[in-house]
């Protein structure tokens, strides 16, 4: 189903093994959702950096750093992205990888990062991207949607809630570079 276009049709998600038929969704205009190519990362970058600084980070995107992750042989985790195109531009990225769960002892996918462009949010391109990959890991047999949000985003959390996403109550924990030297 990647490429196949979204004109404001019934979205379906398989997410946390719990598949609901979401709302109506409008799309004022026309768009359409493809993997990510190479031609496509200085647009990812300019997305990233907008998601950066959203999130209160003064962390510029590099295109050879997103290149490397997504298109390079020698890279360390398979990160995949789809783009949402509108007129011709990348208007949102989605960039996710896959993942094992031992509770479930099953596969999914976990999504690293989602951001549509500013000027083409509440029309329906995040949540054809969701749809897009929540068809993929269907085709793909996987069992699970997974995905991190910023406890202050209460907009991001409301938009996964209303996919039929659950909230788990886990509390996230990361270790940077300078913790794992000390370690």
């Amino acid at each position: 189903a990647l490429g196949k276009m979204y004109h404001g049709h019934s979205v379906r998600a398989k997410m946390l093994q719990s598949p609901r038929i979401l709302r109506e969704w409008s799309v004022i205009q026309d768009f359409s959702i493809r993997p990510a190519q190479a031609k496509d990362v200085a647009a990812i970058a300019s997305l990233l950096t907008q998601l950066n600084a959203g999130e209160g980070y003064a962390i510029i995107s590099e295109q050879e750093a997103i290149a490397h992750a997504l298109f390079d042989e020698a890279r360390e985790v398979n990160l995949q992205a789809l783009v949402a195109l509108r007129a011709g531009e990348i208007a949102g990225v989605l960039l996710y990888y896959v993942g094992y769960d031992t509770l479930s002892a099953s596969v999914g996918f976990h999504l690293a990062d989602m951001v549509v462009h500013e000027s083409h949010r509440r029309q329906g391109v995040g949540r054809a991207l969701m749809r897009e990959l929540a068809s993929t890991a269907q085709v793909e047999n996987k069992s699970w949607v997974s995905l991190t949000a910023m406890k202050d985003n209460v907009e991001a959390q409301a938009f996964y809630a209303s996919l039929g996403m659950t909230q788990v109550n886990v509390d996230f924990f990361a270790m940077g570079k300078v913790a794992l030297v000390q370690m």
